[in-house]
């Protein structure tokens, strides 16, 4: 089953938003579960999706938008603020004990805190989310993780030129081989710190990243819209 968590973050207009809005339920079952992260309700509803289920502390939905969703049917699960998960994370793993296989996270940077964005940045590290395809999207660009356990490996089809970038998350990534992009690697290691893998570019519109161990973030962005 396939997942949309929102966030509260910034929700940017851009290719991989709308790939990720208009991507059919892979399984033909109808709409993928669609769960906001507290204040994240109101981004999914401003995107025409509404929410299966809200979760969260409540800090940034007023009681009276809680009251709202709880009569027009939606789910509302409210934590302590007190609390040692995030919003986020907490939806992440309502989403899992839902059967969710594959999920995908809007709003998951920007915002007015940016120690947040961090946080779901390493959510993709999770144990839990190994056997998960589990992405990020903002605007034109898409982030997986890949090697949370053991060795890795992550299929992109996109334009020549898009943007890929492979930054370690671990102190090192070990045997890292690229098809289809400008700069090869070949059973290479990449050192977390150091930004050799920024960058880099699809010389085809198929291409392919392959570990053997250590966790790899692997940032798609479509060309186009970047900017920098």
């Amino acid at each position: 089953m396939r997942a949309i968590i929102v966030a509260d973050g910034d929700v940017r207009p851009g290719p991989a938003l709308s790939l990720a809005l208009a991507r059919p339920d892979e399984d033909g079952r109808g709409l993928p579960l669609v769960v906001a992260a507290d204040g994240g309700a109101l981004k999914a509803i401003s995107l025409g999706l509404r929410p299966d289920l809200v979760v969260g502390d409540g800090d940034s939905l007023a009681p009276d938008r809680i009251a709202e969703l709880r009569r027009d049917g939606v789910e509302v699960i409210v934590h302590s603020a007190d609390k040692d998960a995030s919003d986020t994370e907490l939806a992440v793993h309502e989403a899992l004990a839902r059967g969710a296989t594959s999920i995908v996270i809007l709003g998951a940077f920007g915002g007015s805190r940016l120690e947040h964005s961090v946080a779901n940045l390493l959510l993709l590290t999770l144990a839990e989310l190994a056997e998960v395809d589990m992405a990020l999207v903002d605007g034109s660009s898409t982030v997986r993780v890949i090697g949370v356990a053991g060795a890795g490996h992550a299929a992109m089809t996109g334009q020549v030129g898009d943007y890929v970038s492979l930054l370690p998350l671990s102190e090192r990534v070990d045997g890292v081989t690229t098809e289809g992009l400008r700069f090869a690697l070949t059973d290479a290691t990449l050192a977390q710190g150091p930004a050799r893998g920024l960058s880099n570019e699809m010389a085809t519109k198929a291409c392919a990243v392959r570990t053997r161990s250590g966790r790899l973030a692997i940032i798609h962005t479509q060309r186009e819209l970047a900017s920098g």
